[in-house]
């Protein structure tokens, strides 16, 4: 008997996502064009490709990264923030505008913007001298400074780290040659020095690089590209446990020994463990179970009850809050607890809907400083954020 025969379709070919292309914006009179054209593989297996970037923009408009896929959220905030020229997503996690607010607001306030810089020159990579020359002439009058050379965290970006820490090396030892008399100091130690600069370049391609300049005091982050990688020692419950240390970090405080914090949305513990091990003492809210050496730890005390239903028996020192609850019921429960002067200090981790991102964070900041009690509340996208944010205030 004859077997019948099927018809096989033929396999469509798939394009790597790195090699969309990224229409180009309109151009603006009097600024320079800078391509770099993504190499694409011709093998089965695909090698990393370069950031495609075809943009416009010139020295003295602000470079910022992001966290890839962020882009937008980045380019709504600078419009609701009022920055002078209309923000434009030239690669992925990475953003060109070409002015600054209106209202002067620093860059280090935005939310979503990880690192950057106004640029003060474009150049080829093997121009390392020429570059170091000029950079030199801008820091003159430094009392020390910093050099950070970092790419875009996005698989195109991430692929050229080689080639960034080369550049390093280059451009450190031209700028050491160029300045003998300026001290070379650690990004981290900048903020205790006066008169002390970073230095930023930003691999823009294997063959261009952007580079500025820009006092500790107003830079975004003194991570590498806003990279703030932190390190919880011991066996961790979850990977919240280093999204809370890196909040502690850019809070610039943290929980002292013996202070009472109280950990909203507590299971399985990752929270409530860093707290323990600043010394802190805890009171884990959460319906959920958390792990066992956490929960019969001394220093913690498991409210099994749901977060919004819980009010503390005294005021507590800090409230630390991550729950996975929709933003704006959040900030109501936050902003009730700051009404209450229930606690003196903040600490929250927000989760964003798919759109309109930068415009609930501007709405939950009003909930909570509008008749809520909580002072100075200010959001961002960490490292260890995803589609999320930390917010973190104070009550006077």
């Amino acid at each position: 008997m004859a077997m019948k025969r099927t018809a096989i379709k033929p396999r469509t070919r798939r394009r790597h996502p790195d090699a969309r292309k990224v229409a180009p914006p309109k151009a603006h009179q009097g600024q320079h064009v800078h391509k770099v054209h993504t190499v694409h593989s011709v093998n089965k297996v695909h090698a990393p490709v370069q950031p495609q970037i075809t943009a416009r923009f010139a020295t003295g408009a602000w470079l910022l990264t992001c966290r890839e896929g962020s882009e937008r959220d980045l380019c709504d905030e600078l419009l609701l923030r009022r920055w002078q020229q209309r923000a434009q997503a030239i690669a992925p996690a990475l953003v060109v505008v070409a002015g600054p607010p209106q209202n002067g607001s620093p860059a280090r306030e935005l939310t979503f913007a990880r690192q950057g810089f106004k640029i003060a020159l474009i150049s080829h990579v093997d121009s390392v001298e020429p570059a170091a020359r000029q950079l030199a002439a801008l820091l003159q009058r430094a009392t020390g400074y910093a050099l950070q050379v970092w790419t875009p965290d996005s698989s195109a970006g991430n692929a050229l780290s080689a080639e960034a820490r080369s550049l390093e090396n280059a451009l450190g030892s031209a700028l050491a040659a160029a300045l003998p008399q300026v001290p070379i100091w650690t990004a981290t130690a900048l903020p205790g020095q006066v008169g002390g600069r970073l230095v930023q370049a930003c691999l823009l391609s294997d063959q261009r690089v952007a580079l500025g300049i820009d006092s500790a005091a107003n830079a975004i982050s003194l991570a590498p590209g806003g990279r703030n990688r932190v390190h919880v020692p011991g066996p961790l419950p979850s990977r919240s446990a280093r999204k809370l240390e890196e909040a502690l970090q850019w809070f610039g405080t943290a929980p002292g020994k013996g202070e009472l914090c109280v950990d909203l949305g507590a299971a399985p513990g990752g929270w409530t463990y860093v707290l323990c091990g600043h010394g802190a003492k805890v009171i884990a809210v959460d319906p959920g179970a958390l792990r066992d050496d956490i929960a019969a730890h001394r220093a913690v005390i498991h409210k099994r009850q749901n977060a919004f239903q819980f009010e503390p028996e005294e005021t507590c020192d800090w409230l630390f809050c991550d729950m996975a609850y929709r933003p704006l019921e959040v900030a109501a429960l936050l902003a009730k607890w700051g009404r209450n002067r229930w606690a003196r200090l903040l600490v929250a981790n927000i989760k964003l809907p798919m759109t309109k991102k930068a415009e609930i964070v501007m709405r939950v900041k009003e909930i909570l400083e509008a008749g809520a009690g909580w002072k100075n509340v200010r959001a961002k996208q960490l490292y260890h954020d995803r589609d999320e944010v930390t917010l973190c205030g104070y009550v006077t």
